[in-house]
This record gives structure tokens, sequence and C-alpha cells, in this order.
């Protein structure tokens, strides 16, 4: 895919951003994941970025570039104050999110009610969003600084 957005835009950079680290490694907390358990989905999100990362060097001379937002989530991951992850949401809050009504739908077991798992749990919020943003706008800032040889 990133291939072919080069061909139509070739003078475009291309930006992949990264997932921010989903819990915090300083910070206990009570949550439905399990300290085991927190610790992998912040290495898989470890993983995640290697290989993006990986990726993006493999392509610079087609102009893509890899964006890490790790610094911008820092304190304010799950557990933190703010947190700027959404931890486990109940849903439904709109329609888009899962329903009980939802054929083979296994997100809505251990509630009860019309109440489900909503596709907002583990999603950035106000506050993540505005850190994606932050880590954009700093490495685009970075990255024009380099190129101007700054």
């Amino acid at each position: 895919m990133l291939e072919q957005i080069h061909a139509l835009a070739p003078n475009a950079t291309i930006s992949l951003m990264g997932y921010p680290l989903l819990f915090s490694r300083t910070q206990a907390c009570s949550t439905l994941v399990s300290a085991s358990q927190r610790v992998i989905l912040n290495d898989m999100a470890e993983y995640f970025e290697s290989k993006q990362r990986e990726l993006a060097l493999s392509m610079s001379a087609s102009n893509v570039r890899y964006r890490s937002p790790q610094a911008a989530f820092e304190g304010k991951r799950i557990c933190d104050s703010p947190e700027g992850i959404n931890g486990v949401v109940a849903g439904p809050n709109g329609d888009g999110d899962f329903h009980h009504s939802d054929k083979n739908t296994q997100l809505c077991w251990w509630f009860t009610g019309d109440t489900c798992l909503s596709r907002e749990s583990y999603h950035p919020n106000q506050t993540g969003t505005s850190a994606y943003a932050q880590a954009f706008m700093t490495a685009s800032l970075l990255s024009a600084a380099t190129r101007q040889g700054r």
C-alpha cells in the first residue's frame, strides 16, 4: 500500500505513526487486565513499533518516515493521570459499538442488561489524540530542521 501511495504522490512524505505503550510501567493500578497481561500488551506495542520503524527505514528513499508517539504519551498511559488512553469503556456509545443483538458478539457476555464493551476501550481519548498530534508535529519539525541542515 505504501508503494501505491508513493506512486500516486511521489513528492509526498508518508508518515507511519506508531502505537504507544498502553499501560504505565511506573504506576500500579487496578484494571481488568492483569499485571502480566499489561507487560505482554506493552511488549506487543514495542514489537509493532520496531517493525514499523524497520519498514519506514527500508522505504526511506520513497519518503516514508516513522513517527514514534512514546515520548508524547509518557505520563499519559492507562493508569497514569491524566490517562491519554481509555481503559475499559462500557457501551454501546454509538452505532459502531458492540450490541447484545449483534451476531457472534462475544464482547457482551460479562456485562448485564444492554451493556457491552465499547470500541473506545484501549483507544486514545482527547488527551491521547492531542499526544498523537504532539508526536507528529514534533517529529515533523525535527525532520524539517534536519532537511534544512540545522
